[in-house]
């Protein structure tokens, strides 16, 4: 066949019965097709060509084979230099002051916080002021119902219908059972590539992992963040934490070391009433404000107070009052 220049395919079912060695000894290329709990595909060998290693999803539809590669981050030869770079506003003068001015671009920032505390809130606030500076933004919704999101951002002052119409927004809901962690990938390459996004917000980290039928959360995570650091597009993930106040913990799904910027919100209980508190756990490219303050949603939009210096543990969620180091 190789004499008469003709390119020969062959197929074999293996297994650990009957392995066929013999054959892929002869071939020049080898591409194995699995399936356990989703599809994959992988090549092994082949000679002459470099190849892209790793397992890769497929789907199998009415439209053929789709394949969805594993994200490589893109080797910049130009330095990221996002410490030199004007941080990006909030839009809250108060959130600015605990960030000392914003969130800078490129940086992957995580918000985390028990569920209705507001943390998809804050992330759409970082995403208004962006699109009032012309940049766009992709947030890809996992759990919440997408006009339930579109009705309560345009409640609390965010107008992101206005936001669409420019072409400064897109929301895209996502069903993670029905998508491939590799497939969801590809999907935010193909619009950053095509579209030139520069904020891509994931609401939320429960929802994302869902995708993962078999596979690790945190290994994929880590090649989406850096890719899209690679992209010098800005980062927002939302994390949901199960205790609502005790224990504090910054995520429970270990990816809070991929965090350039970790913000935090937490319920309080102060005299009887709930309250929340925003603060900041952690900025890498510069300094931050150590205190918390009251965080509260209204229909002008996020508000924020002074910094809470009259109360002590205040991670626990239930605070003291204190006055010259003595309880009142």
């Amino acid at each position: 066949l190789k004499e008469k220049e003709i390119t020969t395919l062959f197929t074999s079912e293996y297994s650990k019965e009957s392995p066929d060695g013999d054959v892929q000894f002869l071939c020049d290329g080898i591409i194995t097709i699995a399936f356990k709990a989703e599809r994959t595909i992988e090549v092994s060998k082949f000679r002459g060509s470099n190849f892209h290693k790793g397992v890769h999803a497929v789907n199998l539809t009415d439209r053929g084979m789709e394949i969805f590669p594993k994200l490589i981050p893109r080797n910049n030869d130009e330095e990221l230099h996002a410490s030199n770079l004007k941080p990006m506003s909030s839009g809250v003068p108060e959130i600015d002051m605990l960030l000392e001015g914003g969130i800078e671009p490129t940086t992957v920032s995580v918000i985390t916080g028990p569920s209705g505390v507001g943390k998809t809130t804050l992330g759409m606030q970082f995403i208004k002021e962006a699109a009032g500076r012309g940049d766009r933004s992709v947030v890809y919704v996992f759990e919440e119902a997408l006009s339930t999101l579109l009705r309560r951002c345009e409640s609390v002052n965010i107008p992101v219908m206005a936001m669409i119409d420019r072409g400064t927004l897109k929301i895209i809901k996502m069903e993670p059972l029905a998508t491939t962690a590799e497939e969801f990938a590809n999907r935010v390459r193909d619009d950053i590539e095509t579209n030139g996004t520069k904020i891509v917000m994931l609401d939320s980290i429960s929802g994302y992992r869902l995708c993962f039928k078999e596979g690790d959360l945190v290994r994929n995570m880590h090649n989406l963040a850096q890719y899209l650091r690679s992209m010098k597009v800005t980062t927002i993930i939302t994390n949901e934490i199960e205790t609502i106040t005790g224990d504090f913990k910054a995520t429970e799904s270990g990816i809070s070391y991929l965090a350039d910027n970790l913000l935090f919100l937490r319920y309080l209980e102060i005299q009887g009433t709930i309250s929340k508190a925003i603060g900041v756990l952690k900025k890498r490219l510069s300094g931050f404000e150590n205190t918390m303050r009251e965080f509260s949603i209204t229909r002008y939009g996020i508000r924020v107070g002074e910094p809470l210096t009259n109360l002590r543990r205040i991670l626990s969620g239930t605070p003291e009052f204190f006055d010259d180091h003595r309880n009142k």
